[in-house]
């Protein structure tokens, strides 16, 4: 096996996650002939499946530090021997329809593949507002979230967007990393007055995990300056990170407030629903028309990233492939159990009191009749979390406020998805909730 595919292991290990690495990338055979490095796999659709979902990685993987990236080709194994460069059987890194001027783009990560749902609906909107009139609203535009939720594919949507109506549109969508990397590149080669120009004549600026940047005191300096040209030219930012700007430890104040002067949207673990089309969307992706049943056993034994999700379906189709078993319950039952996450569910009691406690409010405030503005709003707060976290029946929930008319749930719940829309505050104290609420163990 070549030296380099070797040394790249560990970090495509840390790249992809333990299941996607044990389940994909370990079984890779890795040779060399005239054309490169030669990715050997058992099967059709494992070829298919890598060529589409970690190519890239691969790719960035090997070319890490400066190094030059050497030709991949994906082949079946048994074909191996028998094809040569041009063979049907080999597949290079997949073509983009277009490409930006600075970074790449993951070509099914767009507008038609992105599962939308109350968790990320907002920013959703948000998006397509941008790809239609960029630089006019909601800018900048900051995506806040966990890790495998869905920034990432958004924000390729967007720049396919983008690049679909203008394709001679400057548009660069990158990594805060690889942002600081062209920088560093830039100062060793005292370039930096190329690295200005191309990035200060963007029309759009798309910078993910701009967490990444903290505590990089030059790096901060440089985007600040960036930052400010492009917005000062009426052009387009949108930046994603892990957390709100408020939270970004180490980050300069004069970022971070120029990142809260504009539109601050989170995305939020998917709902049960988003979760189900999550998991038949993926299917019908690899033409794999998945049993309703079936996927209902994915949704539930993953974890809540739309990336858990992915992985779980991922083992149970190529459990199918590799092995020969049919798609079933039970076959995909016993596939996941050794990574179904033990997660204790949440209970209302503990949103009661959580909520209860971050109001500095008893329980019996929280569920008594009375209509005061200090008791009602987190009321529905509570009520809301009781339905999107706990999944209760409106009856149920109405049943532990009071013992009131259900309908009254409904309106806290309809009332909460709208505010949450509508002001950032709001949406933030939900999702510092819907945090504190996860950890606790129910009581």
């Amino acid at each position: 096996m070549e030296a380099e595919w070797c040394e790249a292991l560990p970090r495509l290990r840390e790249r992809v996650g333990e299941r996607n690495f044990a389940t994909w990338i370990e079984p890779i055979q890795c040779g060399r002939d005239a054309s490169g490095l030669r990715l050997e796999v058992a099967s059709r659709f494992f070829q298919e499946w890598v060529s589409r979902h970690f190519l890239t990685t691969i790719h960035d993987v090997l070319a890490e530090g400066g190094r030059r990236s050497p030709a991949l080709r994906v082949v079946v194994r048994e074909l191996a021997g028998a094809c040569g460069a041009t063979s049907r059987a080999a597949v290079g890194a997949p073509p983009l329809m277009r490409r930006p001027k600075i970074g790449h783009l993951v070509e099914h990560y767009t507008f038609e593949t992105f599962v939308v749902g109350a968790a990320n609906e907002t920013t959703y909107r948000a998006a397509r507002a941008i790809a239609d009139v960029p630089g006019r609203r909601f800018n900048p535009l900051f995506v806040c979230g966990g890790v495998g939720l869905g920034k990432t594919h958004l924000i390729n949507a967007l720049a396919h967007e983008l690049l679909t109506h203008s394709p001679s549109r400057r548009v660069a969508c990158l990594s805060a990393e690889t942002f600081m990397n062209s920088l560093i590149t830039a100062i060793r080669h005292d370039q930096m007055a190329a690295f200005r120009d191309r990035f200060r004549a963007l029309d759009v600026l798309i910078l993910d995990d701009v967490q990444f940047i903290a505590g990089k005191e030059r790096t901060q300096e440089e985007f600040f300056h960036t930052f400010n040209a492009l917005y000062a030219a009426g052009r387009q930012v949108v930046l994603t990170s892990d957390k709100p700007p408020h939270a970004i430890a180490e980050l300069e104040q004069r970022l971070r407030s120029r990142f809260e002067g504009g539109l601050i949207a989170d995305i939020r673990p998917p709902t049960w629903e988003m979760r189900l089309s999550i998991v038949i969307q993926k299917a019908a992706g690899q033409q794999v028309d998945l049993p309703a049943d079936v996927a209902d056993v994915v949704a539930r034994c993953s974890g809540p990233s739309v990336r858990e999700l992915e992985g779980a379906l991922a083992r149970v189709l190529a459990t199918e492939a590799l092995c020969g078993i049919p798609l079933s319950v039970e076959m995909a039952r016993q596939v996941l159990a050794p990574v179904t996450p033990c997660v204790e569910p949440v209970s209302v009691e503990t949103v009661q009191r959580v909520v209860s406690e971050h109001f500095r409010l008893s329980i019996a405030d929280l569920t008594a009749h009375a209509r005061t503005r200090s008791l009602a709003f987190p009321r529905q707060v509570a009520m809301y979390l009781s339905r999107t976290l706990a999944e209760a029946s409106f009856p149920s929930i109405a049943e532990k406020f009071g013992g009131r008319d259900h309908s009254t749930v409904m309106y806290a719940v309809r009332t909460m998805e709208q505010r949450r829309q509508q002001d950032p505050q709001t949406g933030n104290l939900l999702s510092l909730l819907e945090t504190q609420i996860r950890s606790c163990p129910a009581p």
